[in-house]
């Protein structure tokens, strides 16, 4: 952990702060919508909370970058990376509305998932119209 993710993560807490004095006092509102959380101020409260959260996300960010440059990388300790071959096989399938997008490695994995989309779908089909 570099220095920005630990800022980063000072900033956030300090953001967490000034929204739950925020809320204390009334200046800021939360709700769901959907099952997505927001929070609505108005106050200075709901202002430095903003900014904070915002300069949290852009040092977490900058943090990665940084040790990208650097000469040695943090996630070893000092060793080379040993370079291992490996074969990871996947795929999955997005439903946008009834269509279907499928990617895979290789083809059979593609087929297999396109199957069992169509399947789902008309799956879904029967379960919609009963």
């Amino acid at each position: 952990m570099n220095r920005y993710h630990l800022l980063s993560i000072i900033f956030f807490i300090g953001g967490i702060v000034f929204f739950a004095l925020g809320i204390a006092s009334g200046d800021v509102k939360t709700g769901f919508f959907v099952f997505f959380p927001f929070l609505v101020g108005t106050g200075v409260y709901a202002l430095l909370g903003f900014l904070l959260f915002f300069t949290a996300m852009l040092l977490f960010m900058f943090g990665f970058v940084e040790s990208s440059f650097s000469e040695s990388p943090a996630f070893y300790d000092e060793k080379p990376p040993v370079e291992t071959k490996s074969s990871v096989k996947g795929g999955g399938v997005i439903f946008i509305g009834p269509i279907p997008i499928v990617f895979g490695s290789n083809w059979r994995i593609a087929v297999l998932l396109m199957v069992s989309a169509f399947a789902l779908m008309i799956a879904m089909f029967f379960l919609l119209n009963l």
